[in-house]
């Protein structure tokens, strides 16, 4: 049940058979990405694989999108890391929207002990699973999730124009070599070419006997064949 508080949209989850939770949503269109704070726990930011992020006329159930837990620049420990059971919840995680859709979601966050990261435990990755899966639906129902996704895209510009950039040189420099041999293969074709138009090579007179000529066979008659 959405709520405004200060210019704050306030939402109510139920989640499962948890407490209702109290989220506070927003909106970051220089990245394309959306910030649930949710109370007493703590922040997911929701968006698309960074590193897959979505072309323009891609089939959006083909997108991978991707969960991080906390705030700020995507790291393992962020800031606002949400605490579920006790754990502090690290990292991110990338799922597909198929999987979102048809409800196989299953989500493995890590947790961090003595400076090793580590898996949080079942009954914490589930209640993580189910958090942001009502989260992640929520926002991609929104109106203007598109325009997220666009301001997303606009983030990856440059990024993605460096790396099209580099296949690009990548793929010239193949299609150069390739032109080479092409252009070789074809005078080396038109000379096999020539030697078949050219016919058979004749025997030159006073040249030796074939090796394998009947040993009674007239010179005359194997310098014709």
């Amino acid at each position: 049940m959405p709520d405004s508080r200060k210019g704050t949209l306030v939402l109510t989850f139920t989640v499962g058979s948890g407490p209702a939770l109290e989220v506070a949503e927003f909106a970051d269109f220089d990245t394309g990405q959306a910030t649930y704070r949710v109370t007493d726990i703590g922040a997911f930011t929701l968006g698309w694989d960074p590193d897959r992020h979505p072309e323009a006329d891609q089939d959006p159930m083909e997108e991978i999108l991707h969960v991080a837990y906390g705030t700020g620049p995507h790291s393992f420990q962020m800031d606002e890391a949400p605490v579920l059971f006790g754990v502090m919840l690290a990292g991110t995680e990338s799922f597909t929207r198929t999987a979102l859709e048809a409800g196989a979601l299953r989500l493995r966050p890590y947790r961090l002990i003595i400076s090793a990261p580590v898996r949080a435990p079942k009954g914490t990755a589930r209640r993580t699973t189910a958090i942001v899966a009502a989260l992640a639906r929520h926002w991609l129902a929104q109106p203007w999730t598109p325009e997220l996704r666009r301001a997303h895209e606009h983030h990856c510009a440059p990024h993605s124009l460096n790396r099209y950039s580099g296949l690009i040189a990548q793929h010239e420099e193949r299609l150069r070599r390739l032109r080479e041999h092409h252009a070789y293969y074809l005078q080396r074709a038109e000379r096999a070419t020539a030697i078949l138009q050219a016919g058979p090579v004749p025997v030159p007179a006073g040249a030796p006997p074939h090796p394998f000529a009947p040993a009674d066979t007239p010179a005359a008659e194997m310098a014709g064949r």
